[in-house]
């Protein structure tokens, strides 16, 4: 998939194509609808409210790059980044058909979500697209939501079922896990004393599932680019508080990578969530935790195991 991360300046050889036009966060199947209906993406960065109303931007599904690496799965051959600032919020719909989809794309046909919204203060609905379409020649296919369980699949329904923790469901409707990113920091170092030296995720995307214990698959420095090669690592983490020593203030997220001893200080880490293994309970002292710790290995090697073949 080639990836396109500013507007070009000159017309682009695709072909006349279909282009997919949305956010897509967390390409879940309501986002593959759309998108398999298409050979060009053009998606957005960072989130719009990102920009222009800070306080009331969503926590995104994933990173862009996941996002990218999911388009190329679905079978878009080109992605198109558009940097969304505030001066291109000042775009009207009428300028954004012309220049983008018009001059830059020539495209033949638009898919887009039977909400979109586009343009400045999103004036233009699906309706101004199918308006713009008769005049520039492009036909707009407006795709019908996806239901699940009678509810429609959305990013918004998504992130409400991460903090819930139903993250079997999220995944069966996003084909893949919930995931979170950050940057190793330091931590106190008590993981290794028990045995399992962890690494203390600051997270910077991505939504947290409730606190507990988890069986989860790692992905090391591998946002650089939407196509890593490479195999991740299995593990387990504890998200919380960490009762049995000083309580913490707010939830902690501490990653024990199995059979991995370099440290990991400092690194990217994407951690993906495979299953809850069990609620965080304070133990009697710090033995009986680490042999706790024994029985949650044993536990997250089984479930990493499908994932592992």
């Amino acid at each position: 998939m080639v990836v396109l991360r500013r507007l070009p300046r000159r017309p682009l050889k695709l072909g006349s194509p279909a282009v997919a036009l949305g956010i897509f966060d967390g390409v879940h199947r309501g986002h593959q609808a759309i998108l398999k209906k298409a050979s060009v993406a053009v998606t957005f960065h960072p989130h719009p409210l990102s920009v222009l109303h800070p306080a009331a931007a969503p926590e995104l599904l994933m990173p862009l790059e996941r996002r990218l690496e999911a388009f190329s799965q679905v079978g878009i051959k080109t992605a198109l980044v558009v940097p969304f600032t505030r001066s291109f919020s000042q775009w009207s719909p009428e300028r954004f058909v012309e220049e983008i989809l018009v001059r830059r794309l020539k495209v033949r046909e638009v898919v887009v979500g039977f909400n979109f919204r586009f343009g400045h203060g999103r004036r233009g609905t699906v309706k101004t697209l199918e308006r713009l379409g008769r005049r520039h020649s492009f036909r707009v296919h407006a795709v019908a939501p996806v239901l699940s369980g009678g509810v429609r699949v959305s990013s918004g329904k998504l992130r409400e079922w991460i903090r819930q923790g139903k993250l079997q469901k999220v995944r069966r409707l996003m084909k893949g896990p919930a995931i979170v990113a950050g940057k190793v920091v330091r931590g106190a170092g008590r993981g290794k004393g028990l045995g399992f030296a962890t690494a203390n995720l600051r997270v910077e995307s991505g939504i947290l599932p409730p606190v507990g214990v988890y069986a989860v698959r790692v992905w090391i420095n591998k946002s650089t680019g939407y196509k890593v090669p490479g195999t991740p690592c299995f593990g387990m983490a504890n998200l919380g508080f960490r009762p049995t020593f000083r309580r913490e203030a707010k939830p902690l997220l501490e990653v024990h990578l199995f059979g991995l001893s370099h440290p990991l200080y400092r690194k990217r880490l994407e951690v993906e969530f495979i299953r809850r293994l069990r609620a965080e309970r304070r133990f009697s002292s710090p033995q009986a935790l680490a042999r706790q710790l024994v029985v949650d290995a044993r536990r997250a090697k089984w479930y990493s195991f499908p994932l592992n073949n």
